[in-house]
């Protein structure tokens, strides 16, 4: 694995990592080059059956779709991605992986309300982003750990067991990490 060429591989916020915003954050990269990286928040749904006061639910409920939700990042909050399975592909749709691929477009969201769009998808508002170099930096700093994307990941685990799964599957204990100190 190249640091500079981190496209399908799932970030995993350290332990040590406060940032309210990343804490317990599993990333999907879905774009990285010499210019920066792009990315979606996996596990933080912000529309779920628990949360219903999102202004997202609103816009969501008056387009007619039924799902969760995710806060895909910080960056660009009224554009919505759809993450999905190879199942489905129209003209704008961008290929991450042999089976997972990124659309944002309007069609998509159609297809999804008339039940003809892809079988797995998560749509996402907004994106995680970083600057030249800026990613590479964070990792050197050890926010991040690094992970290959297995097939079943993004639609088979919850999204409340990401996180402890994914550090596990690294063989990461974060019970016996002793990171960052912070403010009681």
């Amino acid at each position: 694995m190249s640091i500079n060429n981190l496209k399908n591989y799932l970030l995993i916020s350290t332990p040590g990592l406060n940032d309210s915003i990343f804490r317990k954050s599993i990333i999907l990269i879905c774009d990285h080059d010499e210019n920066g990286a792009m990315g979606l928040i996996l596990n933080k749904p912000i529309i779920s059956e628990k949360n219903t006061s999102s202004v997202f639910k609103v816009i969501f409920e008056d387009m007619k779709i039924d799902s969760k939700i995710y806060f895909g990042g910080p960056v660009s909050l009224q554009s919505c991605f759809v993450l999905h399975d190879h199942s489905y592909l129209c003209k704008d749709t961008i290929k991450i992986s042999k089976n997972i691929s990124l659309t944002s477009n309007n069609e998509i969201i159609d297809d999804i309300k008339n039940n003809i769009g892809p079988d797995n998808y998560k749509i996402n508002m907004g994106y995680a982003g970083w600057d030249k170099g800026q990613l590479e930096n964070e990792i050197k700093n050890g926010d991040w750990l690094i992970k290959p994307l297995s097939d079943d990941f993004i639609f088979e685990i919850s999204d409340q067991d990401m996180w402890e799964f994914s550090t596990l599957d690294l063989g990461f204990n974060s019970h016996d990490y002793m990171g960052k100190s912070g403010q009681a």
